[in-house]
């Protein structure tokens, strides 16, 4: 299930489908093991394709974690951490147990904005905002790397009462640490870890009991065993929630169920805590339950009647440049070819296009981002189509335009 099979440069395989075919070739059994299969994985199982072999229990027999659900809306606004996760902590620190904290945010917070015009800190060479780095007292982004000094007052309109909003996971060790002074804590995240060794120290350290809690991003979400972990703290599972991507609920499922499953794993029992400002969402709710067979029933009725994977595939055509005008008259163009291509009546390739349209993220690195998305039956008639628009259009775009496709890309 998980993305990181994927490559996102050129080839854009999926490793997970290429380990599949090599079996096929060599006459030989393909296991693909996870605790959160793809959807499109287990509608090969529900339609004869794969053979399914479930574990039901825990490998040592020990129990699930018990999971609360809180509802954020009934909080206080503060630093995001509830009255229900901070007493738990503070017993399993009494009882000198070990408890993780999961924010998948980078960073001290999200947004430095003016109060009195509006005004972000945004990156000047892509169209995102900056993240503040209060340790280094930067703002960075985290798409180009671009750093800045933090702002002492608005650039716009002078304010010096700019201010950050939102959580990223330097705020909450501070804010943990300031609750529980005698606590060990340690901090995993990309910016935290400079260093391979530096990965394996601070995971050494807390499976050796060094260290009291651990403060971490999706980089440690799950294949990890930690014997005194009775505590898991989800602290935002909304931020993968609502995004733009008809994926976006299976990945959220995916990442809650495979995180809170870290505690108790050793003598059974533990605890998860999931915070969310939609205590009555299906996907918080089913992945709270850790039940994946419902959630897979509710989840491919959605993708069958939009018609969205495992019942087509998509084909994401991407284009990129510095100049913007240049840029959309290509994809235009491209999107115009692809259409005339289709009315011309070849039964074997089907195709329904979207776009061309900018990309979540308009503009990294100084290049414009323009996509076209594709939703077609993946054959070789519709390869051959894709590969010769390519050619044709690499030799148009004459090295100032950038252009690709992705075949089942993890996201849209």
């Amino acid at each position: 299930h998980d993305t990181a099979y994927k490559q996102d440069k050129s080839p854009r395989y999926n490793g997970r489908d290429v380990a599949v075919m090599r079996a096929k070739l060599a006459g030989c059994a393909c296991i693909l093991g996870s605790a959160t299969p793809a959807l499109e994985t287990l509608h090969n199982v529900k339609t004869g394709k794969y053979a399914l072999s479930k574990i039901a229990h825990r490998i040592d027999g020990s129990k699930m974690p018990s999971v609360f659900i809180v509802d954020m809306k009934r909080e206080k606004p503060g630093i995001g951490i509830s009255n229900i996760l901070k007493e738990k902590l503070a017993r399993r620190l009494d009882e000198g147990e070990q408890a993780i904290l999961f924010l998948n945010r980078r960073g001290y917070s999200k947004i430095f904005e003016c109060p009195d015009c509006g005004e972000v800190e945004k990156c000047p060479h892509c169209s995102v905002s900056m993240t503040w780095h209060k340790k280094e007292d930067i703002i960075r982004c985290h798409l180009c790397g671009y750093t800045a000094e933090a702002p002492r007052a608005c650039r716009k309109c002078g304010s010096p009462k700019a201010k950050s909003r939102g959580a990223g996971t330097q705020k909450i060790e501070e804010a943990i640490s300031a609750m529980f002074p005698a606590a060990r804590i340690g901090c995993m995240d990309r910016d935290a870890m400079k260093r391979r060794d530096h990965y394996r120290k601070i995971l050494g350290d807390f499976r050796r009991g060094k260290l009291d809690m651990l403060v971490r991003t999706q980089m440690i979400a799950k294949g990890h065993n930690f014997p005194k972990l009775a505590l898991v703290g989800v602290v935002a599972a909304d931020n993968s929630l609502f995004l733009d991507d008809f994926r976006a609920n299976e990945r959220t499922f995916s990442l809650i169920t495979q995180v809170i499953g870290r505690a108790g794993r050793t003598g059974g029992g533990g605890t998860a805590v999931i915070q969310t400002f939609n205590p009555d969402n299906e996907t918080i709710r089913l992945s709270a339950a850790q039940d994946y067979d419902a959630f897979y029933q509710n989840e491919i009725a959605v993708r069958r009647a939009l018609v969205f994977p495992p019942f087509c595939d998509i084909a994401v055509f991407s284009f990129a440049a510095e100049e913007e005008t240049e840029l959309r008259v290509f994809t235009a163009d491209f999107a115009g070819q692809l259409r005339e291509r289709q009315k011309e009546g070849n039964d074997n390739v089907k195709l329904l296009i979207f776009g061309p349209f900018e990309a979540p993220v308009f503009k990294v690195k100084n290049k414009y981002r323009m996509r076209i998305v594709i939703k077609y039956k993946n054959n070789k008639h519709a390869r051959a189509l894709f590969s010769e628009m390519l050619k044709g259009y690499g030799k148009k775009a004459q090295g100032k335009i950038s252009l690709a496709v992705d075949i089942n890309p993890t996201s849209t």
